[in-house]
């Protein structure tokens, strides 16, 4: 496949994931703050990028297996305003059977991907086509109800050219 189809499934994810009907509560304050540490209580998508703590405060989600995917792993959340500088963040595992560590890069064969949009004006897409380099170790993964816990660390090129380095990140999602 082309890196074209690749950036625009990510992009079609991104949008799905912002147009989701679903109304996920707001993570703010404390419960931002047990959502960095890692609380099992509340669904959390945080990392850190360049050293920095990154912590998506809205429609945190991830599924297993979703109809209409090739076996995939989706991790997504969302940092800031829902506006046109609003920051999402997603990690696409495709062709997976479920728990176990997945190393993959820009190019894969599975077509899995990683990234993030909206990191500064001039770094609009980070990752996906651009280029990623990541290690994801899935802990948990089920369905009905969805489950997913994961740990992960990489790179991310953007369009700009600056590479993003992530690391410690933490994922938790209870349907």
């Amino acid at each position: 496949m082309n890196n074209r189809f690749l950036f625009f499934t990510g992009l079609f994810t991104l949008l799905i994931l912002s147009c989701s009907s679903k109304n996920e509560p707001t993570a703010t304050g404390e419960t931002a703050v047990q959502a960095s540490a890692g609380s099992a209580k509340e669904n959390h998508l945080s990392l850190k990028i360049n050293g920095v703590e990154w912590v998506a405060d809205h429609d945190v989600f991830g599924a297993f297996h979703p109809k209409g995917y090739n076996k995939a792993i989706i991790i997504a959340g969302g940092k800031g305003a829902k506006d046109k500088d609003e920051q999402t963040f997603n990690i696409n595992i495709y062709n997976t059977e479920g728990p176990g560590t997945y190393n993959f890069k820009d190019g894969n064969t599975d077509l899995s991907v990683a990234q993030l949009a909206n990191w500064k004006p001039e770094s609009f897409l980070c990752g996906s086509m651009m280029g990623h380099n990541m290690k994801v170790k899935v802990i948990t993964a089920s369905t009905k109800p969805d489950v997913i816990e994961a740990t992960f660390e990489g790179e991310l090129t953007c369009n700009s050219g600056e590479v993003l380095k992530v690391t410690d990140g933490k994922f938790y999602y209870h349907e």
